[in-house]
């Protein structure tokens, strides 16, 4: 399962391997100290050896997608298996997020005049659109989704948080979208984008915490 797997996103395999081979090629282009943390205006503000953005970065990518593709052999009861098809989805966006992720470490590493930080929350957005959208189709298991007490306890309320969730974080990753192109001042933005990461984070345990108490008393 695992190589017919790695065989049909072989596509993904190869996004992935890309960065290594970018990094040794620009490798003496690339100064000693590079930009490794950005602040609210999109600025550097913490360097590290170069690396960290060449080397580690990639490796993080690939390494995240291998740990998806092997989960079912981790898996102790098996649940993972009956909802690769999400999972597949999660990780081809996933993968080219952190390849997009890549490249605008990089052309910062390299002083590169382009101001990417619109094009990076536009990004991020996506991101949590997508995932959104394949939130409901998550079954139950111990890896991917909103993995509570209370969602991992009752198959019920595993499926009730995931629609909720799926409807949060569709809104939410729209909001995301939006607001970098109707909102110009970016310490603004990235306030409204924490507003929004907390309201995704917090919605669905809460949610999950309160249905799984109103099926516990009806059941009592």
């Amino acid at each position: 399962m695992i190589l017919q797997t790695l065989k049909k996103e072989w596509y993904v395999v190869v996004l992935l391997i890309l960065p290594f081979i970018f990094s040794a090629y620009i490798w003496d282009e690339l100064p000693d100290e590079v930009p490794t943390h950005f602040n609210l205006q999109g600025e550097a503000d913490d360097w590290g050896p170069k690396w960290v953005n060449a080397i580690m970065f990639p490796a993080i990518g690939l390494g995240t997608y291998l740990l998806l593709v092997f989960l079912p052999l981790i898996d102790p009861k098996k649940r993972i298996e009956s909802t690769q098809k999400p999972i597949a989805a999660i990780r081809i966006i996933t993968s080219m997020f952190m390849v997009f992720m890549y490249v605008f470490i990089m052309a910062e590493s390299l002083g590169t005049d382009i101001n990417f930080s619109i094009y990076l929350q536009i990004a991020i957005g996506m991101l949590f659109l997508v995932l959104g959208n394949y939130m409901h189709s998550i079954k139950q298991n111990y890896f991917i989704g909103v993995r509570t007490p209370w969602t991992l306890e009752n198959e019920t309320v595993w499926k009730r948080t995931h629609r909720i969730t799926a409807k949060v974080w569709t809104a939410g990753g729209l909001i995301m979208m939006i607001a970098p192109l109707a909102i110009s001042h970016s310490v603004a933005y990235w306030s409204i984008f924490g507003v929004v990461i907390a309201v995704l984070v917090l919605v669905p345990v809460i949610y999950s915490y309160v249905i799984f108490q109103q099926l516990d008393s009806q059941t009592s």
